[in-house]
């Protein structure tokens, strides 16, 4: 069996969705009788033994013009990349360049995708409303403009447009759908997108455990440096735990748009001496090690938390927003502490309330769960069953196409 993979950022170096990406593409080349190839975008135009990367505009008002309308060019490129490694199935993973353009081009082939974010589900991917409460539902036109956060009205109607249409192409062009957790498969189910399952994602494969004490008041944000991970709020209520706590560290690891504007806050609030902001680490054991709790500080909705998990392989407490995927990871006061990232104080509190002691304990409750979730081979042995199970479904549909022209031919019977 011949797998593609395909995903918009072909880049073992980003975040939780490629991380996945590479993973499984590493696993599926250990499999006996399986051949698999990766297709993506980037800067440039490279190709190698097993992958092919197409080159991408670096303007983002043509990113977006693209996300809504087919690019000829890019179609035709897609379509003889495809035709030429001929697959048996095609895994979708991100796809949020070129995107009319790449469904377009995968026609005719059967395709499941893993949906790695809330992007299916809300124009603006947070999907939390103007007043940053979460949506019960995901976009629908009674919400219509709570969705629209901080973008212009234009841009908002563009992103709008841009949605609907991926959407309704996705639902004719992919059978089956795979999420990271429960809570966004609800959301899939909700939104009518057929076959939406759950299946774990894949750990790290760093050591997942370690033996080294947990740091007492130092702190970790992993991520990246953007406004839906409430990295703001997060260096806010570090500001505020300081004052009464002036030994608190926070290490803050990561790239993004606001890196700079944390750097500013930093040295006005000086907190120079406190807080250590370092650049995103593709192997961060070592942080884990140095830590005493991880802090998720998500605002908008996330549909998994990987931090999370690899914070609990370190015996690792975690300070967690209440809100998606979080609330089921961590358990309030006996893994980690949960916090309302709208009330302020709240994450302070949480900062100050965890003691050393309290933080070995949580982050040792936590490893013991952590070993209960499933691991890499059961959950590579639920995504073979479904290919299998996809390819089956396409030879049976191909076989009763071309029996039935020559059925339609037969004399009706006296």
């Amino acid at each position: 069996m011949k797998i593609l993979l395909i995903t918009d950022q072909h880049s073992p170096h980003g975040g939780g969705a490629e991380k996945q990406f590479f993973t499984l593409k590493e696993l599926l080349k250990n499999q006996p009788d399986i051949t698999v190839w990766s297709l993506g975008f980037g800067p440039k135009a490279i190709e190698g033994n097993d992958f092919i990367i197409l080159k991408e505009t670096r303007s983002k008002c043509l990113r977006q013009f693209w996300r809504m309308f087919v690019h000829p060019l890019k179609y035709l490129e897609l379509h003889r990349c495809i035709k030429r490694i001929n697959p048996d199935i095609i895994h979708l993973h991100n796809i949020k360049k070129y995107t009319p353009a790449l469904l377009k081009a995968i026609r005719g082939y059967p395709a499941i995708q893993t949906v790695h974010d809330f992007s299916v589900i809300c124009p603006t991917q947070w999907n939390v409303h103007q007043n940053l409460q979460p949506c019960q539902t995901g976009f629908s036109w009674r919400c219509f403009w709570q969705h629209r956060r901080d973008y212009n009205v234009l841009s908002y109607l563009a992103l709008v447009f841009s949605f609907l249409r991926m959407r309704k192409l996705l639902k004719k062009s992919v059978t089956q759908f795979i999420t990271p957790s429960p809570f966004l498969t609800d959301y899939l189910t909700k939104n009518h997108f057929q076959n939406a399952s759950f299946i774990f994602p894949f750990h790290s494969k760093y050591p997942s455990s370690t033996h080294e004490e947990p740091q007492e008041n130092h702190f970790l944000f992993l991520g990246q440096l953007e406004k839906q991970k409430g990295i703001h709020v997060l260096l806010e209520e570090f500001h505020l735990a300081v004052q009464k706590n002036n030994r608190l560290k926070l290490t803050i690891a990561g790239k993004g748009s606001q890196k700079n504007d944390l750097k500013e806050k930093i040295k006005q609030w000086h907190l120079e001496n406190n807080v250590e902001l370092i650049d995103w680490c593709p192997h961060p054991e070592k942080l884990y090690e140095q830590c005493s709790a991880v802090i998720f500080s998500s605002i908008g909705l996330e549909s998994f938390g990987l931090v999370i998990t690899e914070a609990m392989a370190h015996k690792r407490a975690v300070l967690a927003s209440n809100r998606g995927p979080a609330q089921w990871l961590v358990d309030h006061e006996k893994t980690g502490l949960s916090f309302d990232p709208l009330q302020k104080g709240e994450l302070a509190s949480q900062m100050l309330k965890l003691s050393a002691h309290n933080a070995k304990t949580l982050g040792e409750n936590a490893y013991q769960k952590w070993n209960t979730f499933s691991k890499n081979a059961e959950g590579l042995e639920q995504i073979l069953e479904k290919y299998y199970q996809l390819q089956t479904h396409s030879r049976s549909t191909d076989e009763s196409t071309q029996i039935s022209p020559s059925i339609s031919l037969l004399p009706p019977t006296k």
